[in-house]
């Protein structure tokens, strides 16, 4: 009896082993975004969108191939497991902004107003301000945050892609837009 008591516990030991490391490879290709907004925001959520293959098309429907899901939007914040190094659209959607994005494009809209996240490591991303409906925000961690117009290619004309980087989106000072390069001659 004793034999096969101790043989049930080096099975459980097994098996516990094999799902520590089967989820320990998942964990390891995902890091945890903390995202919030100043104020909270009644009913809306944040909406993620793989960005990874380039401009997603923002179809939010149960197994849409790049929907990475949603949380509540709130002033205390809320997590969300995104994968490491791939770039993700962080859109918040506000049910009453509605009837504003179908007028204005739909797609080329919601890019407007959404933020392109890379994550390295866990974060937090904290919306501070909308200003036309676009989002200024303070970052932490190891990320890279940029307008979600970054999807495009420099040479689309279809949104003045260089005016939306331009825009005021940094309320923090954080930015991962690199600096202009100094002349060497100087």
């Amino acid at each position: 009896m004793r034999h096969r008591q101790s043989s049930s516990k080096a099975t459980l030991w097994c098996l516990a082993a094999v799902l520590m490391c089967g989820s320990g490879a998942s964990l390891a290709d995902n890091a945890t975004l903390r995202v919030s907004i100043e104020g909270g925001a009644f009913n809306s959520k944040f909406k993620f969108f793989d960005a990874s293959a380039g401009c997603p098309s923002y179809n939010d429907i149960p197994g849409a191939k790049q929907f990475l899901g949603g949380v509540r939007a709130s002033d205390k914040g809320a997590s969300k497991p995104l994968p490491l190094g791939e770039p993700v659209h962080v859109f918040l959607f506000r049910p009453k902004d509605t009837p504003g994005i179908s007028a204005a494009g739909g797609a080329p809209e919601i890019r407007r107003r959404a933020l392109q996240v890379t994550l390295m490591s866990d974060a937090t991303l904290r919306y501070t301000e909308i200003a036309d409906h676009i989002p200024s925000w303070e970052a932490t961690g190891d990320m890279r945050v940029e307008p979600a117009v970054a999807c495009l290619p420099a040479d689309d004309a279809e949104t003045p892609a260089k005016e939306l980087a331009e825009a005021p989106t940094e309320a923090s000072g954080v930015s991962d837009t690199p600096a202009a390069p100094e002349d060497a001659d100087e």
